[in-house]
């Protein structure tokens, strides 16, 4: 089955499927047709055959967020995805990669099975229905001949469909382009904007209510519009005074959103908060 709208880049469906990394356990508690878009492979972790895909998991991680230093160990995959939660994504089957890419994510001389294109992990919260946002990778920018621009937001939005999100929480830096994408969900509560148990304080840590409609936005919809309130404030991204003060004010009982994606000015970032 095909995704039930149409999106930004329909060419990402027509070159790549979907899979899941889910336990047997827990692959009960998936939809594996989220939005009408039937999951291709089901990779359990627990098993010795998905070692090759898990492995290249990891490859994706390392191409993402590698010369970021960010890539994760394989304990950090299984501890706190695969066994607690799902990891979700485009892959595409080895043997339509090309030379090149297959030496790229180093792929086994004679493996046919799914290579990863793109991941989404969240891991579940405490909260019934809550979900936390571990990592987004994608490798729009890797293969910008296989034209795949929004693989990202549609792997995240698609994602928190089939792991059957309510309410949604993640945490990230005031600098990060990935607030590009995060902000496409629709406005996002604010609920520390200086974050100081977090090994970069300068960190907000945000959510909002999961519903169709924001997803379908944040895949690029045009027949949904997003409410967004008017911005009452504009913080620098590095303005960690400003980060502070805001923080404070959450503290003692105000509510931020930031209603929107950063915008640029003079080679900074900007966001847009509004106090409710």
């Amino acid at each position: 089955m095909k995704l039930s709208f149409s999106t930004r880049n329909d060419a990402i469906l027509e070159q790549l499927d979907t899979f899941v990394v889910a336990t047997g356990d827990n692959q009960p508690a998936l939809n594996l047709e989220p939005f009408g878009l039937t999951v291709r492979w089901v990779i359990d972790p627990t098993k010795r055959r998905s070692g090759t895909f898990l492995d290249l998991l990891q490859r994706l991680d390392a191409l993402t967020f590698g010369p970021e230093g960010m890539p994760m160990d394989k304990w950090v995959f299984y501890n706190c995805a695969e066994l607690p939660g799902f990891i979700y994504g485009f892959a595409l089957p080895a043997d339509e990669l090309s030379q090149a890419e297959r030496e790229l994510f180093g792929c086994p001389v004679g493996y046919d099975g799914p290579v990863p294109f793109s991941m989404y992990i969240a891991i579940p919260m405490f909260e019934d229905g809550a979900w936390f946002g571990h990592n987004l990778a994608s490798l729009n920018a890797t293969f910008p001949h296989r034209s795949l621009g929004g693989l990202g937001r549609m792997t995240k939005a698609i994602a928190l469909k089939a792991f059957g999100a309510r309410t949604f929480f993640g945490a990230t830096q005031w600098l990060s382009k990935a607030l590009f994408i995060h902000t496409k969900f629709g406005p996002l509560d604010v609920t520390t904007a200086y974050t100081p148990a977090h090994s970069i304080p300068e960190t907000l840590t945000y959510g909002f209510t999961v519903t169709d409609e924001s997803l379908r936005a944040a895949c690029g919809d045009k027949t949904v519009t997003l409410h967004r309130p008017e911005p009452t404030l504009h913080l620098e991204g590095t303005d960690v005074e400003g980060m502070r003060a805001v923080q404070a004010d959450i503290e003692a009982g105000a509510r931020y959103q930031m209603v929107g994606a950063p915008s640029m000015q003079a080679g900074q970032a900007v966001h847009r908060l509004a106090k409710l």
